[in-house]
């Protein structure tokens, strides 16, 4: 039988994970990326008051940051579109996409001593994404100071007779620098206050698609 003669998904015996909510994860090898990333950043900080936004005591950027001709934004950009190209290639959106005008917006976070991100998702966004420039000082062994945590999307999850975290682990990382995440724009997160001296700096993204063009004729 084909697939297109199905009345429903084929699977076979064995254990499934029913809806999974793609998480992208990338590391980059240390360069000389971040340094310069910092330095770009740093002279936008000095220059421009805060967005504000999810930060709370921190420091957000105009989402403009991807659009500078600087050597080092240039290249981070070059890392995002690939992520970007290759999730809408792996998580079965492509044909959804297929005739939309993608477009990418960026903003630098800067996160000190007690600086948070308020929960939040980033709908409308298709996807989002994050990539760690520098995480600052070291945490407390144990603590979650700086710490991304995502939110389990299925509110029946959290319920049921067993104890607590049965259906819904917790996810919680321990971003590094050059680690890039990415994730559907409606997947609620926030990040643990930061304790520190040392600067948190990180870039959020995300992928919008223009609407359709009405057709003419």
């Amino acid at each position: 039988m084909s697939d297109n003669q199905r009345r429903g998904v084929a699977l076979a015996d064995g254990l499934h994970t029913a809806f999974p909510t793609p998480l992208l994860v990338r590391r980059y090898e240390e360069s000389d990326l971040n340094r310069r990333l910092l330095e770009h950043i740093a002279a936008r900080e000095a220059a421009e008051t805060s967005a504000g936004m999810s930060n709370v005591g921190g420091w957000h950027s105009g989402n403009d940051l991807l659009d500078a001709d600087n050597p080092a934004i240039v290249e981070l950009r070059q890392r995002v579109w690939k992520a970007v190209k290759w999730m809408v290639s792996n998580v079965g959106t492509g044909g959804h996409l297929a005739g939309r005008q993608m477009r990418v917006s960026a903003w630098a976070n800067v996160a000190r001593n007690g600086s948070y991100n308020a929960i939040h998702n980033h709908t409308p966004a298709v996807f989002s994404g994050v990539y760690y420039v520098s995480t600052g000082d070291p945490a407390p062994e144990g603590s979650r100071d700086g710490l991304i945590e995502f939110v389990d999307p299925r509110p029946g999850a959290h319920g049921g007779p067993l104890p607590t975290h049965a259906f819904h682990k917790q996810l919680i990382l321990d971003p590094e620098p050059g680690m890039l995440l990415m994730f559907p724009g409606w997947l609620l997160h926030y990040v643990h206050p930061y304790r520190g001296t040392a600067p948190r700096v990180s870039i959020a993204f995300n992928l919008w698609l223009d609407p359709v063009a009405p057709a003419t004729g």
